[in-house]
């Protein structure tokens, strides 16, 4: 199966978001910078969405989800090589990360993998289900390990989904909202400008409540709008902007 590109996903976003919010009426086009154009009807204003993802840590921080989603399947995926190296049964395990022990490196995944597949070997045995919360002393990286006791054809290890829900982080708007305006000048030639700000329901490194705080708001900027959009809620809602008067 082709893996859905970057900008296959935005486009895919961008019509969710269009069918629960009102946008004027024009001809609309993917481009770039920003990444759609409307065209309006009859008049000759365009209208430009820049549009961007809202995530709760920058990409650049090792312990950031987007990264510690990586290292946590590298570590699975490397015990369970361990683990049926060493002759243990087809068993499937549900294994959860403590997110306040990141995995930083290379040496971190094989120690922590090591020891996951050592310790999957001694409860493989159990033929009842197994549940343990930090089950694995000299792994505190491991928060909670699972295993219903049976036997499969296929083993299956995997990651639970874990909800982590928190309020809006609006300092990560706020920073959001910054970098875009910095680089507003970049683009096309639009007489009014929006700023989309996607928060995905199914990203854990991104997904939070979007309500804005009444007290909040931030300062002048390019944009005529700042939306923000949760998907699969379907949620729209803006961003106060402090006006200034001329």
């Amino acid at each position: 199966m082709a893996r859905t590109t970057n900008r296959e996903l935005e486009e895919k976003r961008f019509n969710s978001f269009r069918q629960h919010y009102a946008l004027p009426p024009g001809t609309i086009e993917h481009s770039d910078r920003p990444d759609v154009l409307i065209r309006g009807e009859g008049a000759k204003k365009i209208l430009g969405i820049e549009i961007t993802e809202l995530y709760k840590k920058d990409g650049e921080d090792s312990d950031c989800e987007q990264r510690q989603a990586k290292m946590r399947r590298n570590v699975i995926d490397r015990a369970e090589k361990i683990y049926h190296s060493r002759g243990g049964r087809k068993i499937c395990l549900h294994i959860a990360f403590d997110p306040n022990y990141p995995i930083l490196s290379k040496d971190h995944v094989e120690q922590t993998a090591e020891r996951l597949a050592l310790f999957a070997l001694e409860i493989s045995t159990h033929r009842d289900f197994y549940t343990g919360y930090s089950p694995v002393e000299a792994a505190p990286e491991i928060s909670y390990l699972h295993h219903d006791g049976k036997e499969y054809p296929l083993s299956n290890w995997e990651i639970p989904q874990v909800y982590d829900v928190p309020a809006l982080l609006v300092e990560r708007v706020k920073k959001v909202v910054r970098d875009k305006s910095a680089k507003a000048l970049e683009y096309q030639n639009c007489e009014a400008l929006w700023l989309l700000i996607i928060v995905d329901f199914w990203e854990p490194a991104q997904d939070q409540d979007i309500r804005w705080p009444t007290e909040e708001t931030v300062g002048q900027t390019p944009f005529e709008r700042i939306l923000i959009y949760k998907t699969v809620f379907n949620e729209v809602v803006e961003v106060s902007q402090r006006r200034v008067d001329i």
